[in-house]
């Protein structure tokens, strides 16, 4: 295991603060999601969405994919390519969901880019999920 890079770090700490910060169904939450029908009144919506979750869990397996395959990608990167390719993810995310509608919180846009980019670069690394089911990492990035 790599230690942290200081973008997954800074991610990581944003994502948790945000968490405790803005709660769901708070005024902040609000203001922050992405809404499709509000988007091109508030594109700045589909970066902080990124940053919001629904709930503890929601919150954990983000950040657990975040802190499991960041570090490697963004030491290949570089920090400033790594953070554009996350929040480039992320707002990818929101612009494909412009015509499914409904309110959106939380980083798998983001994270989801993050996991393709790493299986990208390293396609046959062996991934353990829960620790006993062995899975290439190409085949993870496609079932997910």
């Amino acid at each position: 295991m790599m230690p942290l890079t200081p973008w997954v770090r800074r991610l990581l700490v944003a994502n948790v603060a945000m968490f405790f910060l803005a709660q769901p169904g708070t005024p902040l939450y609000f203001t922050l999601w992405f809404d499709p029908s509000a988007f091109f009144r508030e594109p700045w919506t589909g970066i902080t969405y990124q940053f919001l979750h629904a709930g503890f869990w929601h919150l954990g397996f983000n950040m657990l994919a975040l802190y499991f395959f960041g570090p490697r990608l963004e030491e290949r990167m570089g920090g400033g390519h790594f953070l554009a390719m996350y929040l480039g993810a992320g707002y990818m995310g929101a612009l494909l969901s412009l015509p499914i509608g409904g309110p959106m919180v939380g980083a798998s846009g983001a994270v989801f880019g993050v996991l393709a980019a790493y299986a990208a670069i390293w396609p046959r690394t062996v991934i353990y999920i829960w620790a006993i089911l062995p899975i290439q990492a190409w085949a993870l990035a496609l079932i997910m």
